[in-house]
């Protein structure tokens, strides 16, 4: 079953347009298949993607239905922060491309915070000195358990 971190990372996927209307009824077959369940869920899984606008408030239904919380855009920035350096973390994805995506997606349009100018820093040292890849990395890995540890 899906945790309330998970609802809360899809409803911050969808602010950021990072979860299309395209993909919304996939989700919601995975979310039926974790075991959750509200009658917009159910819908949102059997729903034809030609009215995008139909998906999205189904999609918003669901999310409500089932208890996950509502965010703006600065917040759903700050939780895909967290799940770009989980993923680092957990090597779900490579750390630069976690930081990279740190940097264009959260840092920058959230006007560069410091806890989150590791990152900036290290994937922009990636890029320009290929012979200090793996070393760079492992700092952003470090940098992300920091990330995660000031929740």
């Amino acid at each position: 079953m899906e945790s309330v971190e998970d609802l809360r990372r899809a409803r911050a996927r969808a602010v950021l347009h990072l979860l299309t209307p395209e993909q919304m009824p996939t989700w919601a077959a995975h979310a039926l298949i974790d075991g959750y369940d509200s009658p917009s869920l159910g819908e949102l899984a059997g729903l034809d993607v030609a009215d995008p606008r139909d998906v999205q408030d189904t999609f918003t239904a669901a999310l409500n239905e089932l208890g996950a919380p509502t965010l703006d855009e600065a917040q759903a920035r700050w939780e895909m922060a967290r799940a770009w350096a989980q993923a680092a973390v957990e090597g779900t994805m490579t750390p630069y491309e976690a930081a990279r995506r740190i940097w264009w997606q959260a840092s920058s349009p959230l006007g560069h915070p410091d806890v989150l100018a590791d990152f900036v820093g290290l994937a922009s040292e990636w890029e320009d000195d290929p012979e200090h890849r793996a070393a760079y990395e492992a700092d952003i890995v470090q940098a992300a358990r920091v990330l995660l540890a000031c929740r």
